[in-house]
């Protein structure tokens, strides 16, 4: 395989150097550009081929065996509008949006595969960000949480890093952000912390089903509809929207109006299944805790490659994965990154 790619690769660059030569001199950049990005697109096309890559459990997605070896890990991170942007989400196969404390949400990120060089904000926990934590057998980072969230840590033996009492997380105020919404840290603090304390480093969790790349809605189910715009709002300060670009056949995810940025890599983030979940809440306490009906079941929506149609789920357990329905038939995600949108009411939701 390696010397086929470079056989192609030398190839390439010989064509496009003859080219070169004869192009003005002020094309040249542009022409750069373009042989660049072509033997990107080359070398992403031989590793996806490449025999000794396997599927991932979470996206679906090929990677080496050792990239899939280590436990997932599931930060808890800030959404204030303070915190933003996030660091490190672009790499998460699997991403939770919660609401939390009026008006706000929060994110749970899910890391097997990649290794992002910084993640954060990291902020507190809740009971119901814990059972998606566990779900996915993840190893459990957060800065504090609710009593309730300690009282479930330790009912439910998580494995959880909490950066109160841990030296794998830090204050980093180069961002302009400042505490409570400044605490980042990498996934190689993590894992080393993890191994520290003891943890067992080999993952044990369900897989994700997963169909053929680029499947559409529409070619079996015919209930299915299009959604090219999706509008999700939590309430009339906080907003979560997907644009779908069909060149990419990705959807481009917004926050707030706003296009929604890593801050670590500085690109729109973009997500290929979008799945929205209904789970009624109730109100805790006088600070505005919540209690969301995560375990049970209830409907649902899953968007992908600009179409959606209705599902349902179910959750039997605090540690059991969430489960996905299209008609009594478990559904198959496409290959790629998930977003799951967690919501009062699927009547919050539009699409076009």
């Amino acid at each position: 395989m390696k010397k086929l790619l470079i056989f192609i690769l030398a190839a390439f660059m010989l064509t496009s150097c003859s080219e070169k030569a004869n192009q003005p001199l002020d094309m040249e950049s542009e022409s750069e550009k373009e042989e660049i990005s072509g033997i990107e697109e080359i070398e992403s096309e031989l590793e996806e081929d490449d025999p000794n890559k396997i599927v991932s459990p979470l996206d679906g997605l090929k990677y080496y065996p050792e990239e899939l070896s280590l436990r997932p890990v599931a930060v808890s991170l800030d959404n204030h509008p303070r915190a933003r942007w996030q660091a490190g989400l672009k790499d998460a196969e699997i991403v939770y949006e919660f609401q939390v404390e009026f008006p706000y949400t929060r994110y749970l990120a899910i890391y097997l595969a990649k290794q992002p060089e910084m993640v954060g904000p990291v902020r507190s926990a809740r009971p119901y960000i814990i059972y998606y934590a566990l779900e996915n057998d993840g190893i459990f980072v957060h800065v504090g949480g609710s009593e309730d969230a300690f009282s479930e840590i330790k009912r439910l033996q998580a494995a959880e890093i909490d950066g109160l009492y841990s030296g794998a997380m830090w204050r980093y105020n180069d961002t302009g952000k400042y505490a409570p919404h400044n605490m980042y840290t990498t996934l190689k603090s993590i894992r080393d912390e993890a191994k520290r304390l003891g943890f067992r480093t080999e993952a044990s969790f369900e897989k994700y089903n997963f169909s053929e790349a680029g499947s559409k809605l529409s070619v079996k189910y015919k209930d299915s509809f299009k959604a090219n715009k999706i509008n999700i709002e939590y309430n009339k300060d906080n907003t979560t929207d997907y644009t779908y670009n069909k060149d990419s056949k990705l959807y481009l995810r917004f926050k707030d109006k706003e296009e929604h940025i890593d801050e670590l890599y500085k690109e729109q983030l973009t997500a290929k299944n979008i799945i929205v979940l209904e789970q009624p809440k109730s109100v805790l306490d006088s600070v505005g805790r919540l209690y969301l009906e995560s375990i049970g079941t209830g409907k649902g929506i899953y968007f992908t490659e600009g179409e959606g149609i209705l599902i349902t789920w179910t959750k039997k357990s605090e540690k059991d994965r969430t489960r996905f329905y299209i008609n009594d038939t478990e559904l198959k995600l496409n290959p790629g990154n998930t977003w799951i949108q967690i919501v009062d009411s699927v009547e919050s939701v539009t699409n076009e």
